[in-house]
C-alpha cells in the first residue's frame, strides 16, 4: 500500500472568534502504487483541504497520513520542504514557472534545491523530454510558450525527482479544452509507466481519465466509482451522474 489516509479531521478555527469550520470529517481511504485517482467535490467540500493535509502543506487536527509506512503528519517543520522535494510531485493548475529562469532550470530547480548532481539531472530529463514533447522548448522562457506547454514543463518539473506520489490541483483548468484532452491523455501515459497520480478536479471530463473517482461532500468521502473497462466517455456519464446526486443529497 503506497498511501493510507486514516481518520483524517481538520478543524478550522479563527484566532478571534470561537466559530470552528470542520473542513473534514473522518476522511479514510488508501492508494494502492500505480493508481490514478481523482477526488471531485464541489466547491467548499473540503478537496483542496484533502490535497493540502496530503503535500504536506496542512496539519491535520486528527488522524493520519502514511505515505510508504512513515506518517508525514509526524514530520518535524524543518524538514518538510526536504520530504516534498523528495517524496511528492506537483502540478498545478497556474503552472508556477518562474519566469526569470529558463524551462530548463524551472525543470531542473527542485533538483538543484536537493543539491543533486548535474549529471543526474541531465540523464533524468534526457529520458523525460521527449516523452513530454518538450526537447525544443528547453532554451525557451516560460512567458514564450502556451498553456499547454507551460503545463507540460510543469509535468517534467513534477516528474523529474522521481516522487512516489504526485499531486495534481486542477491541472486542466487553465487550458482550453484541445490543450486539457491532450494533457489529460499524457497524464494517462505517465500512470501506465507506474506512476501513481492523484489529481483533483471540479472537472467529471478531467476524472473520467482516471482509475478511480472518490467523490466528497461537507469533508466526508461520500462516494467512490471505479473506471474498470468502461471507455472515458462512458466513465464520464456515471461521473456525472454520482456528482449530480452528490449535489443534492445530504450526507448522513
Amino acid at each position: 500500500m503506497l498511501l493510507q489516509v486514516k481518520h483524517l479531521q481538520k478543524i478550522f478555527q479563527t484566532r478571534f472568534s470561537k466559530e470552528k469550520t470542520i473542513a473534514l470529517q473522518d476522511v479514510s481511504f488508501s492508494v494502492e502504487d500505480g493508481e490514478y485517482i481523482a477526488i471531485m467535490g464541489e466547491s467548499g467540500s473540503g478537496k483542496t483541504t484533502l490535497l493540502n493535509t496530503l503535500a504536506t502543506l496542512d496539519k491535520p487536527t486528527s488522524g493520519s497520513v502514511i505515505l510508504n509506512g512513515q506518517d508525514v503528519t509526524k514530520i518535524k517543520e524543518n524538514k518538510l520542504a526536504e520530504f516534498r522535494r523528495t517524496h511528492l510531485g506537483f502540478i498545478f493548475q497556474d503552472f508556477n514557472l518562474l519566469d526569470t529562469l529558463s524551462v530548463r532550470d524551472n525543470i531542473f530547480l527542485p533538483l538543484v534545491l536537493g543539491r543533486e548532481k548535474v549529471r543526474v539531472m541531465e540523464q533524468r530529463l534526457e529520458k523525460l523530454a521527449p516523452k513530454l514533447n518538450i526537447n525544443d522548448l528547453l532554451n525557451k522562457q516560460p512567458f514564450e510558450l502556451s498553456g499547454g506547454q507551460k503545463q507540460r514543463v510543469a509535468i517534467a518539473r513534477a516528474l523529474i525527482t522521481e516522487p512516489e506520489l504526485v499531486l495534481a490541483d486542477e491541472p486542466t483548468a487553465a487550458l482550453d479544452f484541445k490543450n486539457s484532452e491532450s494533457l489529460l491523455a499524457l497524464l494517462e501515459e505517465i500512470n501506465d509507466t507506474g506512476q501513481t497520480i492523484l489529481m483533483v478536479t471540479h472537472s467529471a471530463i478531467a476524472a473520467s481519465h482516471a482509475k478511480r473517482v472518490l467523490f466528497i461532500k461537507d469533508g466526508r468521502i461520500f462516494h467512490q466509482l471505479y473506471r474498470a473497462n468502461r471507455e472515458a466517455s462512458k466513465f464520464m456519464q456515471e461521473i456525472s451522474m454520482t456528482m449530480t446526486s452528490l449535489l443534492g443529497t445530504e450526507v448522513r
